[in-house]
């Protein structure tokens, strides 16, 4: 399989070209990339209305559904999945969740979305769509490759891709209901109106789904026949004679992976799940559940939430990057964006800041490097940008040796206070026990998950369980999966604890051979950190540690080298007397999370070696387990995402993220490497 199938090498990285804004004389919007107008020219919402609406049979076919999920190629400025919306919004027998994937190599930025949208809202139709507009507007998301999610309101759920069409779309997962191929011209936009879009496309669909296209061209229309789309033209919209729609509907199946199945119709029960550990995994998990209208029954061994690594008092985050755009850079980056989509919602808002994050070069080689990778990659500033040594520096508040790599949207935040909010947020269908030990997870007879404590008493009985406590998970998923495709380690990490007076110039958190966050909340001193211990099982806090990480800040804050150096609070009586914190990060050998649904090994067995050449997708999973945890020192960047993924998994919708990520963190990767060595 090549590339574009999710096996092979991958493209070189392409930074995204945003749309210029851009009219005609009479005001319509206009590409000057592809020299056509957003539009038609009977009325922004006219065409969306008539050819994709009604060409797929809406809002009629989404009735009585759980979920409703629509694929369009070409986002443009969105009118059709406002026009969707707005139709969602008014359907008193709308599905309880419309999921809207869309791709576009040439997005908007923000504030241009707003100037191209706003003024159209004068225009017939399209005042009562204000109040979405500006929802949109306000959630859009900067120019940076990958898929962005995005929340617009209770059951909307908006997947946007940015790149490449075809790249985008081979490695989506998702089940879609329903089609609208709204890219640009034929003539003018060719690449979007190929074979390989539509086989693509058909890979998606799931059964019954359906097809519509403002465009008749003939050799589309054949195209679209071949790939399994049984088009025909209907009357078209305005001054458009004819349009294509019509049901996929293959004279025979060639598809190696069918869809992901569409949840069973609405029952009077809600669907019910065991989360075992309430640290940022957990509470993630519970949060994201309930928001699909789960019952979610929460178990944790201490007595409060966040009491592991995630009770440290503050904990910084910021995407990785690499000069490759690697899978860390792309996870960390579709994690932190979606981290912080969330965390804005949450009751009381951010626990910490996220106003600005600094991560410094250690050396004139690093600096020159780090400068290089941000003009390749012309990632827009409101994500990274170099700055250089007086930038740094006065970013900082404190005279730094290096430039650097500035996240305006990076920062710190409290995590224990973070687990307790989102807690706050899953509401009354949330039911947390703390100071309660699960033992075991057993598996009923009827599919059914029953969670039992060390006397063999049943806690809980639920149609799913989720691992989210790294530190028993291996017990846990023992019975199911062999620790030795669970690699976990334990890391060390010990904090200390500055004194309340130290560093007041100190504005954002600055990384580099380590990390230094100004004060918490709260008014105690800034936090500094921290080691990295393999094989070192101690909790206890150790002078020496607080006198490598004071070692790690001296370099760090030149100007305080003194300070925090040998003569200063490094000194050993200095150090003695400052506080810390010890925790231990759960990492494995890719240093990746594991997030996702476990293989069913029992399955597995009589198939070992037909799957030695096989891939993840081909290995049969056990209903009802997943897990979400092994997140390293990126707990805050992961959480959301990896509990976004696990619960799209559970309830059949479109994936966050693509398979090619999905599938760095699948927690049957361990056990796919082992069967093809075998």
């Amino acid at each position: 399989m090549n590339r574009r199938a999710g096996m092979g090498p991958r493209a070189p990285f392409q930074p995204i070209t945003p749309a210029q804004p851009s009219t005609t004389q009479d005001g319509t919007p206009y590409s000057e990339a592809f020299e056509d107008v957003y539009h038609s020219v009977g009325g922004p919402l006219g065409q969306a209305r008539h050819v994709f609406l009604g060409g797929n049979g809406l809002p009629e076919r989404w009735r009585g559904r759980e979920q409703f999920v629509i694929v369009e190629t070409g986002f443009g400025l969105g009118l059709n999945f406002l026009a969707t919306w707005a139709a969602w919004r008014d359907d008193p027998h709308r599905p309880a969740r419309l999921h809207f994937v869309s791709v576009e190599k040439y997005p908007f930025r923000p504030q241009d979305l707003r100037r191209m949208l706003e003024p159209m809202l004068v225009q017939p139709g399209m005042s009562e769509l204000a109040p979405m507009v500006q929802r949109l507007c306000d959630v859009w998301p900067a120019p940076v490759a990958g898929w962005h999610r995005l929340e617009l309101a209770p059951g909307v759920v908006l997947s946007v891709g940015f790149g490449d069409a075809l790249d985008l779309l081979s490695l989506l997962r998702a089940g879609a209901d329903a089609f609208y191929l709204d890219g640009f011209s034929p003539a003018r936009n060719p690449d979007i109106w190929t074979p390989e879009i539509f086989k693509a496309l058909g890979r998606l669909a799931r059964d019954g789904a359906t097809l519509a296209t403002y465009t008749a061209v003939g050799q589309i229309r054949r195209d679209l026949i071949a790939s399994g789309f049984q088009v025909a033209r209907h009357h078209g919209y305005g001054p458009k004679r004819s349009m294509l729609a019509g049901p996929y509907a293959p004279p025979y199946r060639m598809r190696r992976y069918d869809p992901p199945d569409p949840p069973v119709a609405p029952s009077p029960r809600a669907g019910e799940a065991i989360v075992v550990g309430a640290g940022m995994a957990g509470a993630a998990m519970a949060r994201c559940l309930v928001a699909r209208g789960w019952r979610v029954r929460l178990f944790e061994r201490a007595q409060a939430p966040g009491s592991a690594a995630s009770g440290n008092p503050a904990g910084v985050f910021h995407p990785q990057l690499s000069a490759d755009d690697n899978v860390l850079s792309r996870l960390t980056r579709a994690g932190f964006l979606y981290a912080l989509s969330q965390w804005r919602t949450l009751p009381g808002g951010l626990p910490g800041r996220a106003d600005g994050l600094l991560q410094v070069a250690t050396s004139d080689d690093e600096a020159l490097a780090l400068q290089h990778l941000l003009d390749t990659h012309a990632y827009p500033e409101s994500y990274a940008k170099w700055v250089d040594v007086a930038q740094a520096s006065a970013l900082a508040g404190e005279t730094l040796a290096h430039g650097g790599v500035w996240y305006p949207e990076g920062g710190w935040l409290a995590p224990a206070m973070l687990c307790r909010a989102e807690l706050v947020a899953a509401g009354a269908s949330l039911d947390a026990r703390y100071g309660v030990n699960v033992e075991r997870l057993a598996r009923r007879e009827a599919g059914r998950w029953t969670a039992l404590d060390e006397t063999g008493r049943v806690l809980a009985e639920a149609d799913v369980a989720i691992v989210t406590a790294a530190d028993v998970s291996q017990k846990l998923l023992s019975p199911y999966l062999s620790s030795e495709f669970v690699p976990l380690k334990r890391v060390r990490g010990q904090l200390t604890f500055l004194p309340p007076d130290a560093l007041p110039g100190l504005r954002v958190p600055v990384c580099g051979e380590g990390y230094v966050a100004p004060s918490p909340l709260g008014g105690a001193g800034p936090i500094t950190g921290a080691t990295y211990g393999f094989d070192d099982p101690s909790p206890e806090v150790r002078l020496a540690d607080h006198q490598a990480n004071l070692r790690r800040l001296a370099a760090l804050l030149p100007a305080h080298a003194e300070a925090f150096g040998d003569n200063g609070l490094a000194n050993e009586r200095a150090a003695e007397a400052l506080g810390g914190r010890t925790a231990f990060r759960a990492l494995l050998p890719d240093r990746l999370p594991m997030a996702g649904q476990l293989p069913d090994m029992d399955a597995i067995e009589p198939q070992r070696r037909r799957l030695t050449g096989g891939h993840l997708r081909d290995l049969p999973r056990l209903d009802g387990l997943y897990a979400s945890f092994a997140f390293g020192s990126r707990g805050l960047v992961f959480a959301s995402l990896c509990a976004e993924l696990v619960a799209s998994q559970i309830t059949g919708e479109p994936w966050p993220i693509g398979s090619d990520l999905a599938d760095a963190i699948d927690p049957a990767r361990y056990l796919m490497h082992a069967l093809r060595k075998a």
